[in-house]
């Protein structure tokens, strides 16, 4: 089957001086907009960009849109036939091709409302990548990490995903009234995963980092706790993918999860399993890093 490659960018909104600080202090991602009043962009390897903020309040609407590539125009050719034929209503516009440094893109809504963008021919910089802290992001073919979604549906969310883009499940986790579905495109373990938790409504709950070391997560965290970011959850390693990760809180309010060493997943032998929690180890929710988090129950109550 057709399918997306990669979660090739993130797009949001935010205060962007906040971003400007957090991105390269925190995050040790490059800036890659030279600094002017438009939006921050931010470089985690050879591709022009990653990450866009673009100005505006924090909130659980500050995500403006996910950017998922596709090898070639004929996979995106075959997704957007797949998303027709099922009444999805796919849009392009040369405009959002040339704002993204993108060949084509096309763009829908997914069950949640998310605006997704699908593009092939993203911009390849001739400019190294140099991390303002030395940070080495594992990115490439992978993508740019994941996103781990919040969702009303976490069982139709997945499948609208693994029928509509061609994603396949990794594994499951016992998450809330709903399992949570955790679904790759490529050798990462996952590159989007859905929740239906009760309290907040539906949107990004988090996107992950991977870095190429455990001592890259712990200067992170060091650097995080000492510059007062709120930190979502403690230094902990999860039971399916084994990232061994902390998570804070960004300007935009959602979550980073920031980690190291996460499992890769081998089509030919892989074996879909079900976990009854999410962590092997740490990992504490911190319900006063969460805006309207209730500090008894840690469920977002507004």
């Amino acid at each position: 089957m057709s399918r997306v490659s990669a979660l090739g960018y993130l797009v949001a909104r935010g205060p962007l001086d906040r971003w400007r600080e957090f991105g390269t202090q925190i995050l040790g991602a490059q800036p890659a907009d030279g600094g002017g009043a438009g939006p921050v962009r931010f470089r985690t390897d050879e591709r022009a960009w990653r990450i866009e903020v673009q100005d505006g309040p924090p909130g659980p609407d500050a995500l403006v849109a996910l950017g998922f590539e596709a090898a070639d125009e004929e996979d995106l050719e075959a997704v957007v036939s797949r998303l027709a034929a099922r009444g999805v209503t796919v849009t392009e516009d040369d405009g959002l091709a040339e704002a993204r440094g993108v060949r084509r893109a096309v763009a829908f809504r997914d069950p949640d409302g998310n605006r997704i963008e699908l593009f092939v021919g993203a911009e390849m910089s001739k400019a190294p990548f140099v991390s303002p802290r030395g940070v080495r992001f594992v990115c490439g073919d992978l993508g740019l990490g994941h996103v781990f979604m919040l969702s009303d549906g976490s069982a139709a969310a997945a499948r609208f995903y693994q029928d509509g883009l061609g994603f396949r499940l990794s594994d499951t986790i016992a998450l809330g009234p709903e399992d949570g579905y955790f679904l790759h495109c490529n050798p990462r373990h996952h590159s989007i995963a859905f929740a239906s938790i009760p309290g907040p409504p539906p949107g990004l709950g988090h996107l992950m980092l991977e870095v190429d070391s455990l001592a890259a997560v712990g200067r992170a965290l060091d650097l995080a706790t000492a510059g007062g970011h709120p930190i979502q959850m403690s230094l902990g390693e999860h039971t399916n993918d084994r990232m061994t990760s902390f998570y804070v809180v960004t300007p935009s309010g959602f979550a980073v999860e920031y980690g190291c060493n996460g499992r890769l997943v081998d089509d030919a032998d892989w074996t879909v399993a079900h976990y009854d929690a999410p962590s092997v180890w740490g990992h504490h929710f911190d319900a006063s890093a969460v805006p309207g988090a209730d500090s008894t129950t840690g469920k977002v109550t507004s």
